[in-house]
């Protein structure tokens, strides 16, 4: 209160919080906002899924993507390097350099010098690695089977719709 006895600005304004607090206040959302939120949440639970079904040959999703990523540049005659396999997988370049340390402290990676680029290293599955992805190949394609069996032979459609909101570069990343 001041001297005339009325309160002061600022004891109004935490008087006008705290009524305008109570008041039930709703914000109404078109649908197509919650899409974001959605696609949220169901990427949470994808994630904690495959998790759960790589945890038997202790891989994270992130690890198994990696030596998946790799494996397929090598059959395709590509040697991954790091960077290389950041921009194939769309995976942020020190998460992937962090990730590939601990494969290859795992012994499932081998990291060799690159004949053309004395700063990047090749990046190769070892013995242990290729069945190691072996098994982690089965484990995420029973979680993409159970996870994925309530769109039955919808899910091409869903594909395709996720196709739709792809990046078409991955430096738009």
């Amino acid at each position: 209160m001041t001297k005339k006895g009325r309160p002061g600005a600022r004891a109004r304004r935490i008087k006008d919080a705290e009524r305008s607090s109570r008041k039930q206040k709703t914000v109404a959302a078109p649908p197509e906002a919650l899409l974001g939120y959605r696609l949220w949440q169901v990427h949470y639970a994808w994630h904690r899924h495959i998790e759960r079904h790589l945890e038997a040959v202790k891989l994270t999703h992130l690890q198994y993507v990696l030596l998946a990523a790799t494996s397929h540049l090598l059959n395709d005659h590509q040697p991954p390097t790091q960077i290389g396999l950041a921009k194939f997988t769309r995976i942020e370049k020190m998460m992937v350099s962090k990730n590939l340390r601990a494969l290859e402290r795992q012994g499932l990676i081998a990291r060799n010098p690159h004949p053309r680029n004395p700063r990047a290293n090749e990046i190769g599955l070892t013995a242990r690695g290729w069945r190691v992805l072996g098994d982690a190949f089965a484990a995420a394609a029973a979680a993409h089977g159970s996870f994925f069996r309530p769109f039955g032979k919808d899910w091409r459609k869903f594909d395709a719709m996720l196709r739709i909101l792809m990046p078409g570069d991955a430096r738009e990343l």
